[in-house]
C-alpha cells in the first residue's frame, strides 16, 4: 500500500520545492501526492500531472479537514501570517493539528526554527514552539523540522548593503546556518 503524502503552503516556495522533490528525487507517484494552497488555481499545472490539488486555508478548520482527509502524512509549511498581537499564526497551526488528528493522519512534519524554546529573543520564536507542543500533544507521531534561516532572504538585505557599502545583521559575533529551500526540500 502506497502512502498519500499531504503538502501545505503547496503554491509557496518551500511547498513547490518539496513537491519537485518527491516527483523527481524520491520517484513517488502523482497520485501519492496531495498539493494543498489556500488558491487551488494556482496549481493547474500540479494538477495536470495527478495530482491531487486540495483547498486548505488555515483559517478554516473545516477546509481543513477535507483536506487532509485520506493523507497519511502531512507536511505542515509554517504559514507566513506573522501577527506579535493576536498570535494568529499560531492559531492557525493549532487548527491545521486538529485538522489532522481529526483526518486520522499518522504522521506530521513540521518545519520550525532552532530553538525555539522560551527565552528565545526571536519574536515569533513563541508560533513555532506553540506549535511544537501541540503537535506532541497530538498523540500523532511527528518530525519537526528546525530549518535555519533561508539563503534567499539574505536577497533582502542587498539593496541597501549594496547602496550603503555595509551589511547589518543581528548576529554580531554569533554564527547562522543559512541553507536553500531547494536544499530543505
Amino acid at each position: 500500500m502506497t502512502e498519500t503524502l499531504l503538502v501545505t503552503g503547496a503554491s509557496g516556495q518551500l511547498g513547490r520545492a518539496v513537491i519537485n522533490h518527491l516527483l523527481e528525487a524520491q520517484k513517488i507517484a502523482p497520485s501519492s501526492i496531495i498539493a494543498a494552497t489556500r488558491n487551488p488555481e494556482n496549481l493547474a499545472d500540479l494538477a495536470a500531472r495527478g495530482i491531487a490539488v486540495r483547498a486548505a486555508d488555515f483559517n478554516d478548520v473545516a477546509s481543513l479537514e477535507k483536506a487532509f482527509a485520506g493523507a497519511d502524512r502531512v507536511l505542515i509549511i509554517s504559514t507566513g501570517d506573522l501577527d506579535l498581537k493576536t498570535g494568529r499564526r499560531l492559531k492557525q497551526h493549532e487548527t491545521a493539528v486538529a485538522a489532522a488528528k481529526a483526518a486520522g493522519v499518522s504522521h506530521l512534519l513540521y518545519t520550525s526554527m532552532p530553538n525555539p524554546e522560551p527565552g528565545s529573543p526571536v519574536l515569533f520564536a513563541g508560533d513555532h514552539y506553540g506549535t511544537e507542543q501541540a503537535i506532541k500533544a497530538s498523540g500523532i507521531s511527528y518530525t519537526i523540522f528546525r530549518n535555519g534561516w533561508y539563503q534567499e532572504n539574505l536577497f533582502m538585505s542587498l539593496p541597501h548593503a549594496i547602496s550603503s557599502g555595509k551589511w547589518y545583521t543581528s548576529a554580531a559575533e554569533g554564527r547562522i546556518a543559512h541553507g536553500a529551500r531547494d536544499d530543505m526540500a
